[in-house]
């Protein structure tokens, strides 16, 4: 029996959150696990959703099925010179149909974290900016929670997915949290630049944060340990995905393979010392 949470965070990460699905594929699916509170950032957002929606397996398929057809990370036809925008709201559209949104709006609390830079400073030149600051916070700490680019001005926001589902915007949402310039377009949410919110965070606290948590992470941090009570999940191992190679579908499967054996691995840990 999977230990009852109540909250379940899903970290960023881009094509490596592929190995949420693996791990959750074997640990539980929504409907088994129930949460309470639910976020994520970056790529997080989309795992969250399809997991919600009961999905994971249909992203898999999908996002493969594109990686298949697509052989470049260039494309000088394309505005920023790169596919991946619009391959990942195809996959996005594809996948989270509207009964699967519709699990979402009526589903438990469901925040997306999003980013907004100063006003003033021109958003791809933020980007640069407070992406080398994210860099250099998890070399330099080694865990998911960040400090330095909020300490220099990054804002974090947190968005209503549910709200969003409700309004026919979950798709706009899920894609403006996942945005790395110059490789995505830098998109407004509510009239306001905004940009990646993993680069706050890499792992959004809910806003009533209590009770039993499970943080899915898509990298391993050398420093979990000094986290406290929060029950941190991280793979095994690097995983196979790059974070922004849409060209390679076989990396997609690995991570999520990987996922499959961690989670495996992680519920026999759980059994043994329970």
């Amino acid at each position: 029996m999977t230990k009852a949470f109540d909250q379940v965070l899903f970290s960023g990460g881009g094509i490596r959150c592929f190995w949420h699905g693996g791990f959750l594929c074997e640990v539980g699916s929504f409907e088994d696990l129930k949460p309470e509170r639910i976020t994520g950032v970056s790529g997080g957002v989309l795992s969250a959703a399809t997991w919600i929606g009961g999905r994971e397996q249909d992203l898999l398929t999908v996002m493969s099925e594109a990686f298949a057809l697509n052989d470049s990370n260039l494309d000088r036809k394309k505005s920023n010179f790169t596919p991946h925008q619009e391959i990942y709201r195809a996959v996005v559209e594809v996948t989270l149909d509207a009964e699967a949104i519709e699990r979402v709006a009526d589903g438990p609390v469901f925040e997306a974290g999003l980013a907004v830079p100063p006003q003033g400073l021109p958003p791809h030149l933020a980007a640069v900016i407070y992406g080398a600051l994210y860099q250099l916070d998890q070399a330099v700490r080694g865990v998911p929670h960040l400090r330095l680019p909020m300490m220099a001005g990054l804002q974090q926001i947190r968005v209503d997915a549910r709200e969003a589902a409700r309004q026919g915007k979950l798709v706009d949402l899920i894609c403006a949290a996942a945005t790395i310039p110059p490789v995505f377009d830098v998109p407004s949410w509510n009239n306001q630049r905004v940009l990646d919110g993993g680069m706050t965070d890499k792992v959004l606290l809910p806003a009533e944060d209590e009770g039993e948590t499970l943080v899915l992470l898509t990298r391993r941090y050398r420093n979990l340990g000094e986290l406290g009570d929060r029950t941190y999940v991280q793979p095994s191992e690097e995983v196979a995905a790059d974070k922004i190679d849409f060209t390679d579908a076989s990396k997609v499967t690995r991570t999520w393979e990987q996922g499959e054996r961690d989670g495996k691995a992680w519920l026999a840990q759980q059994r043994a010392s329970g």
